[in-house]
């Protein structure tokens, strides 16, 4: 039975399409007929990534097509009405790569996500946790729900050093910060990024006399009006020379935490934050929101609480939260473990 994974490749670059990136190429070692439908508008020049100039075309297609596994990275529900009313015949599976199904309101959205994964031939997430409020909020089964890490290591191809903005920036500063967002994203009152957390961060320790810099990745603005807020309190604040927004794609962020001296992920919502094990992986010490499952060598604060993270980034710079920078043992088997849920399908 052919296999299929469903998602987007990047750019943009984010946490999911990253991780697509890797999960593809790693299984077309493995199993030379595995292909990916790219869902979105990058047409890079593999034959293994198919490109859907048409997703909805895709789905029509479904009843007519072959008996397939698909492996869905989406929690879009029209992709699972879609998938209800069409993919009957084939399997569908799903990674789910955050925590939002568990907060929808709507009655009818919350019928449709219960169908699907009732009905998913697999569902991947990588939080013990989540798992179980999952099976409990949507009365599921958890015979077919598996465990697996988000993080895969960066591809040797991935490696292709830093622009000389980024490097200047670094030599500029003696204590370097990085993160990264998405996009912009301002709901509720709330910075689902914490970029504002991070902008007073950096105010706060210039004060002090530490000579700081935070390099914040963001390849897509999102909140416009939210993003000129921002632009206009670093000027307000006087910290101008010491954030640099880098508003591009960077396919190989984790460079830039490798770079640092400390990541940050301030994040509001999150199942795992590919980022943070990135920065870990590369030997950098990590900072993170207490949002969902970190590993075990990042640092957490409570989320939304400035005073927490600014009390863990001092401690780490006044020598007394880590002790050194050492890389974290990754788990390269995902890949197969995956083969390994696609074989039981069959």
């Amino acid at each position: 039975m052919k296999i299929e994974i469903w998602g987007t490749y990047p750019p943009p670059i984010g946490g999911v399409s990253i991780h697509i990136y890797r999960l593809i190429h790693s299984l077309h070692t493995i199993d030379s007929s595995i292909v990916l439908r790219n869902l979105g508008k990058h047409v890079p020049d593999i034959p293994y990534v198919k490109h859907v100039s048409y997703p909805w075309v895709e789905f029509l297609l479904l009843p007519f097509r072959k008996k397939r596994i698909i492996h869905l990275h989406s929690n879009n529900i029209f992709a699972f009405v879609l998938f209800i009313l069409l993919g009957g015949r084939h399997k569908v599976g799903v990674t789910l790569h955050n925590q939002n199904l568990i907060r929808e309101t709507s009655f009818i959205r919350k019928k449709i996500i219960q169908v699907f994964l009732r009905n998913a031939a697999f569902v991947v997430l990588n939080d013990d946790n989540y798992l179980l409020k999952l099976c409990s909020h949507f009365h599921c089964s958890r015979s077919n729900f598996h465990v697996l890490p988000a993080f895969l290591p960066p591809n040797k191809s991935e490696y292709l050093g830093l622009s000389e903005d980024i490097l200047l920036f670094r030599k500029q500063h003696s204590f370097l910060l990085s993160a990264n967002a998405y996009k912009l994203r301002y709901e509720n009152g709330i910075d689902i990024y914490g970029f504002d957390l991070l902008i007073q961060l950096v105010k706060s320790l210039k004060e002090k006399g530490i000579n700081v810099g935070l390099v914040f990745c963001l390849p897509m603005i999102g909140d416009m009006e939210y993003y000129q807020k921002c632009l206009s309190l670093i000027e307000k604040m006087n910290i101008d020379d010491n954030i640099l927004i880098v508003q591009r794609e960077i396919p190989n962020g984790f460079e830039v935490w490798k770079l640092s001296d400390l990541f940050i992920r301030p994040t509001y919502t999150d199942i795992e934050g590919i980022s943070v094990k990135e920065a870990l992986y590369c030997g950098t010490p990590a900072i993170a929101s207490d949002v969902c499952k970190r590993p075990s060598e990042a640092v957490l604060f409570k989320n939304r609480s400035y005073e927490d993270l600014e009390e863990k980034v001092l401690g780490f710079y006044n020598g007394s939260t880590y002790s050194s920078k050492e890389g974290i043992n990754v788990d390269n088997r995902v890949p197969e473990q995956l083969l390994e849920i696609y074989e039981k399908c069959k």
